[in-house]
C-alpha cells in the first residue's frame, strides 16, 4: 500500500512543480473529475474534459464531455464532443454527438456528426448559413446607418368641439 501512496505523492509533487499535462497537439488539458461540481464560467486556451457537472458557460479550444459529464450553459469551442449531457447553446467549428450523448439547445457549427442513438433537441444552424443571413440583413440596411423613425406629432384635442358637445 505504501508504494502506491508514494507514487501518488510523487505525481502530485510533479504536478505542483510546473509540470503541466498537455495533449498531443501541445494544448494544456484540464480535467473536471466525476466527483466535481462547478458553478461558474470556465475559460481556457487549451482543452477541457468534463466528467463532472458544470453550471455555467465554457470557452476553450476543444471540449470533451464524458459519459458521466453534465453541462448546463453555453459552450464556445473549436471542437466539441458530447458523450454525456449538454443543455445550452453550442457554437463550434466541429460538433460530434455520440450515441450516449444528449444535447438540448441550439447548435451552431460548420461540421456536425450525430451518431445513431444520440439525443438532439434544438435547432441546427450552419455557420456559413448564419453568416450569409447576417450579410443579407446588413445589405437591406444599406451602409448600416438608418434614419430615425419619424413619429407623427401627438394629436391635440379640439377643446371647442368638446365644449359644444357637453352643452
Amino acid at each position: 500500500m505504501l508504494p502506491k501512496l508514494g507514487k501518488a505523492i510523487n505525481a502530485v509533487s510533479a504536478a505542483t512543480h510546473g509540470h503541466r499535462h498537455s495533449t498531443a497537439n501541445g494544448l494544456p488539458l484540464s480535467v473536471i473529475g466525476p466527483d466535481v461540481k462547478i458553478v461558474g464560467n470556465i475559460y481556457t486556451q487549451g482543452e477541457m474534459q468534463i466528467d463532472g457537472h458544470v453550471e455555467g458557460d465554457i470557452a476553450c479550444q476543444r471540449l470533451l464531455v464524458g459519459e458521466g459529464g453534465r453541462i448546463s450553459g453555453e459552450v464556445t469551442a473549436e471542437t466539441v464532443q458530447v458523450h454525456g449531457e449538454l443543455t445550452g447553446k453550442i457554437n463550434a467549428s466541429s460538433v460530434l454527438i455520440t450515441k450516449s450523448g444528449r444535447v438540448t439547445g441550439d447548435v451552431t457549427q460548420d461540421s456536425l456528426e450525430i451518431e445513431a442513438g444520440a439525443s438532439m433537441e434544438g435547432r441546427l444552424i450552419r455557420r456559413s448559413a448564419a453568416a450569409k443571413a447576417l450579410e443579407a440583413a446588413a445589405a437591406h440596411k444599406g451602409n448600416g446607418g438608418s434614419e430615425p423613425a419619424q413619429l407623427a406629432p401627438p394629436a391635440t384635442p379640439d377643446i371647442t368641439q368638446e365644449a359644444a358637445g357637453n352643452a
